[in-house]
C-alpha cells in the first residue's frame, strides 16, 4: 500500500500522543487499522489472534504458514517453538512424555533455544515472564532487520505495543522502562531511515 511510509513514519508521533492519554495496545491498534486496507487489517487480526492463548494450537501454527506475510509466518513459527521448548522443559522436570502436548515436531537446535531453557530454569514467576517478553521483543526485532516501509513492520510495532501494554498493566515502573526503550527505539529507527533517504 503506498501509505505505508506514512504510517510508519507517523509512528513515533502516534506513540508519545497516546503516552499522554494513557497508552493502551487497542488505541494503538485502532489509529492504525484506521488508515489500512480491509487486507491488511486482517493481517492484524492474524496477529492479535495469537494474543489469546485458548486460539493457539495446531491449526493456527499451520494456517499462519500459508499467510502473504512473512512476519506472521515468523512470528507463528517462533511461538511454537517457544511453547514447545516450555513443554520439553516441564517434561523433563516432572519425568513425563512430552509428544502428546507438542505441537508438531520439537526443534532443538534453533537460535536462542539454550537462552529459552535458562529462562524456563528461573525460579521466580515475575522475572520469569519479564525474560520470555524480552526475548520475544529482541526476536520480533530480529524479523524485521532488513523491512523498512512494509506491512510486516507495522505487524512488528503492533506486536511489541501488546508487550509494552501488557507490562503497564502488569508492572508501572517496569511498563515504563520498556515504554521508554520503545519510544526510542521507534525514534532511533525511522531517524535513520529519514537521514539514509537523505544522503
Amino acid at each position: 500500500m503506498s501509505n505505508y511510509y506514512y504510517i510508519i513514519t507517523g509512528l513515533p508521533k502516534l506513540v508519545l500522543d497516546l503516552d499522554e492519554r494513557g497508552f493502551s495496545y487497542e488505541a494503538v491498534a485502532s489509529e492504525v487499522r484506521e488508515q489500512l486496507s480491509p487486507a491488511d487489517n486482517k493481517l492484524i487480526d492474524w496477529l492479535e489472534s495469537g494474543f489469546d492463548a485458548d486460539h493457539l494450537g495446531h491449526h493456527l501454527y499451520t494456517a499462519a504458514q500459508k499467510l502473504p506475510s512473512e512476519f506472521l509466518k515468523g512470528y507463528y513459527e517462533l511461538d511454537r517453538k517457544i511453547r514447545n521448548a516450555q513443554v520439553l522443559e516441564l517434561a523433563k522436570i516432572n519425568n513425563v512424555a512430552p509428544e502428546k502436548y507438542l505441537v508438531g515436531e520439537a526443534d532443538t537446535e534453533f537460535d536462542g533455544y539454550s537462552a529459552l531453557l535458562d529462562i524456563y530454569k528461573e525460579k521466580d514467576m515475575y522475572e520469569k515472564e519479564h525474560r520470555l517478553d524480552t526475548f520475544r521483543w529482541d526476536c520480533i526485532s530480529e524479523l524485521v532487520t532488513f523491512h523498512y516501509f512494509d506491512m510486516d513492520v507495522i505487524l512488528a510495532f503492533l506486536a511489541k505495543a501488546k508487550i509494552v501494554a501488557r507490562w503497564q498493566s502488569l508492572d508501572k515502573e517496569k511498563g515504563a522502562v520498556l515504554f521508554r526503550q520503545y519510544v526510542d527505539e521507534v525514534r532511533g529507527t525511522y531517524r535513520g531511515i529519514d537521514n539514509k533517504d537523505n544522503n
